[in-house]
């Protein structure tokens, strides 16, 4: 008896170690260093975002309760202008950090001989990291990524995200 059980004891962790061997093999070592790279690339987007949106959340409120004044002074609508002034330069700022990605995005390029049914599975992964990573979405700040992968070139057609904005 105490041989048997030795030899299930075996048996059940060599299967535990083969499925563990197979399923940590199934992603070719091509399409991890990709979405290794991607991963920085987009965390580091996604850094620079949300320190940028940061700084214009305090904006937008300010210049919301300095529109919903009834009867704004000099100093309020001088204090609206440089508001809008600041709001439109951070927006600046943020929408170029999103070409920065995608022109990042665009070069990157995964490793020749990656097998094709891990990479059309790319660009959903791509989009669902960046919504996982991206700006809090709030104050009219609406995040919209989109991407394209060419499989035969194995890199990206198009990549981008959107940053909608909507303010009065």
């Amino acid at each position: 008896m105490p041989r048997l059980s030795t030899v299930m004891r075996t048996l059940t962790v060599a299967c535990f170690l083969a499925l563990s061997w197979s399923q940590a093999m199934a992603q070719d070592i091509r399409v991890e260093n990709y979405k290794n790279t991607i991963d920085g690339l987009v965390t580091r987007w996604a850094t620079a975002e949300i320190a940028l949106s940061g700084k214009l959340v305090p904006v937008l409120e300010e210049l919301d309760k300095k529109r919903n004044l009834t009867s704004p002074t000099d100093a309020d609508k001088a204090r609206i202008e440089e508001l809008i002034k600041q709001r439109d330069a951070l927006r600046a700022k943020m929408d170029e950090e999103s070409e920065n990605l995608r022109l990042e995005l665009i070069i990157v390029e995964v490793q020749p001989g990656a097998p094709e049914r891990e990479l059309v599975v790319l660009p959903g992964w791509v989009k669902g990291i960046v919504k996982a990573k991206g700006v809090p979405v709030g104050h009219g700040v609406i995040l919209v990524p989109d991407a394209d992968f060419d499989v035969k070139k194995l890199k990206f057609k198009s990549f981008s995200v959107g940053l909608k904005f909507n303010w009065g």
